[in-house]
């Protein structure tokens, strides 16, 4: 059962992320015809970079760009994970 479970919100997060990636690209297509797709909002975390010594270095940062087409494109695969 909690196989099952993990299963199921492994499939989630792919919907999720292929339904944004999709919305992402169709809304890149169409924002030379369609305006309102032109318009995005920008949120996450500045790159930082962590030093451990002189050995390690780490570069961490997280930007989610969003956009309306992004937005319908979450919308919809997530309509579709609930059909299915």
């Amino acid at each position: 059962m909690l196989g099952h479970r993990r299963t199921r919100v492994l499939i989630l997060l792919l919907t999720i992320m292929v339904g944004a990636i999709i919305g992402t690209v169709i809304g890149e297509a169409l924002g030379g015809h369609v305006a309102i797709f032109n318009r995005s909002t920008t949120l996450g975390i500045s790159p930082t970079d962590i030093h451990i010594g002189r050995i390690l270095t780490f570069h961490f940062g997280f930007t989610l760009q969003l956009n309306l087409a992004t937005a319908i494109g979450l919308i919809i695969a997530l309509l579709l994970f609930r059909a299915f």
